[in-house]
């Protein structure tokens, strides 16, 4: 099955999905100020009860590539899985010059290797078709993009969503003031 066809299933999954009313007032009025917070009192309900430690996801929809996206996966699957494959990626993201370049693929889609080494060239200065390669070899190991035709790439459609997720949950930490009691200092021995 084509990963157009796969987004059109869950485009209309999703559109079923938020047609069905089952949720109490209170959580009807959550939604309407931020759809996700429906979705939370939802998780929440359905930890409660399976007696789970929790939840956790993510969701986003892209109008240009037509992208409709969310995952959920439970608390207790997330902390006993392998978090090894996800360092190769959060090792991808951790790169300006390579952040630069998702960020021209997302902006402006499928770019020439040409058009993605004047993206590179304006955050670093003077690059060469080396450097460039050796960041677009990393984003592709990792999934984050792929090449299209020889010499043109765009984002790999099953990594939009899921980056743009990574991004703003790192702009929310930089950014937001901790949440909860502060950390306990240790104290010296």
């Amino acid at each position: 099955m084509s990963d157009d066809r796969i987004d059109e299933l869950e485009r209309r999954i999703a559109h079923l999905e938020s047609r069905i009313d089952g949720a109490v007032a209170p959580e009807r009025i959550a939604r309407s100020a931020n759809p996700l917070t429906g979705a939370l009192h939802t998780w929440r309900r359905e930890a409660d009860d399976q007696s789970l430690p929790g939840t956790v996801g993510y969701a986003g929809y892209v109008a240009a590539r037509e992208l409709l996206w969310a995952r959920q996966i439970p608390l207790a699957e997330l902390l006993s899985t392998d978090w090894g494959p996800a360092a190769g990626i959060l090792e991808s993201l951790g790169s300006l010059p390579r952040l630069a370049l998702l960020e021209a693929l997302l902006r402006e889609g499928r770019r020439t290797n040409v058009e993605l080494q004047e993206a590179l060239g304006a955050i670093q200065g003077e690059t060469t078709s080396g450097q460039l390669y050796h960041h677009l070899r990393a984003l592709q190991a990792a999934g984050l993009i792929q090449q299209r035709r020889r010499g043109e790439y765009d984002l790999a459609p099953q990594a939009v969503i899921p980056v743009l997720t990574i991004l703003a949950a790192a702009m929310n930490v930089a950014a937001d003031p901790p949440v909860g009691p502060p950390a306990a200092t240790p104290q010296p021995r």
